[in-house]
């Protein structure tokens, strides 16, 4: 009995040390999750500009310090990664308070600038300066605009109206917290002109991404002066020079982004730039020329976001730039952009003629944009002055023909017939056909450039691809790319009874290319969508 009562007591006894030896062991486990404390939590009240940061990437951004009971992630360290790669200045962020904690932490409070991701991030050891999850960060890097002179060059705001790309700013959108637009409507200032009196780009979206200060010398237009995309101006026609040649740099919308006048010293109005040659047909310039033509081009592209598809002006471009005169000739010469990291293919139009018997046949071609709806291009007429008496040999554009009156052409085209009936040996069938020709197969070779050019795929990420398929479908969608017409161009017929001195007449004939087929491509390069047309 006292047997039992002994080992009954004994592991009692036990039970209990068991019991109690779990109640500490329990006990050290809790105890050794600690927290850390704030000791100072302050707002900073230095320069905001000051406080710009960016993430580096190393540590999570929480509601509140990371050490304190109740953090919780607000975003993740891979996301955090995320920001501090991105190209887009919305995430940049801004200092705004300060905490230390018990353990000699420093943590910062910081907001995006689009105001998506706040919270408590840490910041290294000490408030001298910013480190850990964070670093320093110059949102804007200002810049020397080339190829302007701020006292020559003048601009007017694209398209006026309430929209992002309409607007002044009174800094680079994104590149300051909570810093807006200066004016929320620009439709007031449709007709107003501003000089460029400051430039950069925003840091994340690199050099391409061009800003720029404007402002207005009229003070009712005042309010509107601040930052826009250079992208989102256009500048104002200034009066061409007796001595200058006008090339307009247009994108693929047709939208002229630069001008650019190509003066020669000396040069007399109406003349030609380069030489006709009547063996050839062709108008050619020296090399000389086109290499100089060339550097002023690239020059005044410098900081516009564009330049030429190719490292020499073609063919075609060429022979406008010879044909064109002095004080009255403008020539179209396209230009890309030079963003590579655009999440969009530039549509590329190639044409080919499915008569296999016609005259001329340039096979499958790359057609370029123009937006003035007349062809670009010219020929060598018996008169070109309407204004006097007597004839003015020499060259004629396709456009400056068709911006005479009806009386004018007219009497140009008297001088036509009159030629063709007295000099049949130069200005008879076979110049007609020869002149004709020439306009036809120029207008083969160019387009009216429509909007809708730039294929997304549905806002497809930079560097992804697409079908064939996928690019036709958006074609098929869309009516003005479906059939791209070309711009119209000049025939010169003589009718039936012409020989028994009718004038010739004059007809304007445009071409339309229907979609066929395209290419496969990846969002951010330019692809191709293949048009044919019967002559």
């Amino acid at each position: 009995m006292q047997m039992n009562l002994k080992k009954s007591l004994f592991i009692s006894i036990a039970a209990l040390g068991l019991v109690s030896a779990a109640g500490v062991a329990t006990s050290q486990t809790a105890s050794a999750k600690t927290y850390a404390k704030v000791t100072f939590n302050s707002v900073l009240n230095s320069d905001p500009t000051t406080r710009n940061v960016t993430m580096t990437g190393t540590n999570a951004l929480y509601n509140k310090a990371g050490t304190l009971r109740g953090a919780r992630v607000v975003a993740s360290k891979s996301t955090v990664t995320n920001l501090a790669n991105a190209k887009v200045s919305t995430a940049n962020f801004r200092v705004y308070r300060v905490a230390t904690t018990n353990r000699g932490s420093v943590y910062y409070k910081v907001v995006s600038f689009d105001q998506n991701f706040r919270g408590w991030i840490y910041g290294g050891k000490s408030q001298s300066s910013f480190a850990g999850g964070i670093a320093p960060y110059t949102t804007f890097s200002p810049t020397v605009m080339s190829g302007v002179n701020p006292q020559l060059t003048t601009y007017k705001i694209t398209t006026p109206g309430t929209g992002t790309d309409s607007v002044t700013w009174d800094a680079p959108q994104y590149t300051q917290y909570k810093i807006g637009q200066a004016i929320t409507d620009s439709t007031p200032y449709a007709n107003a002109t501003f000089k460029i009196d400051q430039s950069g780009f925003r840091t994340r979206e690199g050099s391409d991404d061009v800003w720029v200060h404007i402002t207005s010398l009229q003070p009712a237009n005042t309010a509107a002066n601040g930052w826009i995309r250079l992208s989102d101006l256009t500048p104002v026609q200034t009066q061409q020079a007796d001595n200058a040649i006008r090339i307009n740099l247009n994108d693929p919308n047709g939208k002229t982004v630069k001008t650019v006048d190509y003066a020669v010293t000396n040069a007399v109005k109406g003349t030609t730039l380069g030489q006709y040659s009547t063996t050839s047909g062709l108008w050619t310039l020296t090399d000389a020329q086109a290499n100089d033509i060339l550097s002023q081009i690239n020059s005044g592209l410098a900081n516009s976001g564009y330049k030429l598809d190719s490292s020499t002006l073609t063919t075609v471009e060429r022979a406008a730039l010879a044909a064109a005169q002095f004080g009255t000739g403008n020539v179209n010469i396209p230009v890309v952009s030079t963003t590579t990291n655009t999440a969009f293919s530039t549509i590329t139009p190639y044409a080919t003629n499915t008569n296999a018997s016609a005259t001329n046949n340039l096979g499958t071609h790359a057609l370029t944009g123009v937006n003035n709806g007349v062809v670009n291009a010219g020929g060598n007429f018996i008169d070109t002055n309407p204004n006097t008496t007597g004839n003015q040999t020499g060259y004629l554009s396709a456009s400056d023909f068709n911006n005479f009156t009806q009386a004018q052409q007219q009497t140009i085209l008297s001088e036509m017939t009159t030629a063709y009936n007295n000099d049949k040996d130069n200005f008879g069938p076979a110049y007609l056909t020869c002149l004709n020709t020439m306009f036809k197969t120029a207008a083969e070779g160019q387009y009216v450039a429509p909007s809708g050019l730039n294929f997304t795929n549905g806002s497809a990420a930079n560097g992804s691809t697409f079908t064939s398929d996928q690019l036709m479908s958006y074609v098929r969608s869309n009516p003005s790319l479906m059939t791209l017409q070309s711009p119209k161009y000049p025939q010169f017929i003589v009718p039936a009874s012409g020989a028994n001195g009718n004038n010739i007449q004059v007809v304007w004939n445009t071409i339309n290319y229907s979609a066929s087929s395209a290419s496969n491509g990846t969002i951010g390069s330019p692809v191709n969508v293949f048009y044919s047309f019967y002559d």
